[in-house]
């Protein structure tokens, strides 16, 4: 079974959940002698609430996003969290939609506030889309207010990072 960083054991002290259900299945996850068998053995007979387990991912993204940063191992973790936790695509901007927007804006009004993409921050792009589950024109489309707002201030397109200039945007 993979097992999960020490950021998410980091986040499982730090972070109370309510949900009974998400307790036991942390327990099995941090146990070293886990194994998958455990953890499919559980969640047939106990099942978690899609919006619980839907809070606790948006609370572990935004633990995640602390640091500014969303390392391989974090990436790894989310999505083996939402494989246990049963998570579809479209789950999330379809349930959480406007939870997924504010950590989204959070942000995009980081990264474009220099009018400058860098290597790093291209990479986090591509790394919250696949968290979220988004396609790439959902994805545009939520980035679309900094985009503009950068290029108001000035910035060159090319450092953006940006496919084409959104279409809301107007000299």
């Amino acid at each position: 079974m993979y097992k999960l960083s020490a950021n998410y054991s980091k986040f499982v002290r730090t972070f109370d959940t309510k949900d009974d259900v998400i307790k036991e299945i942390e327990k099995i996850i941090t146990d070293k002698h886990s194994t998958i068998g455990n953890i499919r053995s559980f969640t047939p007979e106990r099942t978690v609430d899609k919006n619980q387990s839907l809070d606790y991912l948006i609370a572990y993204a935004d633990f995640i996003l602390e640091d500014h940063f969303i390392s391989g191992e974090e990436l790894n973790d989310f999505e083996t969290l939402k494989r246990i936790f049963r998570i579809k695509e479209g789950d999330f901007i379809r349930l959480k939609s406007f939870q997924v927007k504010e950590i989204l804006k959070k942000q995009f009004i980081r990264m474009y506030s220099d009018d400058n993409i860098d290597k790093k921050e291209a990479i986090e792009k591509v790394n919250l889309q696949l968290m979220f589950d988004l396609s790439f024109d959902e994805f545009e489309k939520l980035k679309e207010d900094e985009i503009i707002a950068s290029l108001r201030r000035g910035a060159n397109p090319k450092d953006l990072d940006i496919s084409k200039l959104p279409p809301n945007f107007r000299l």
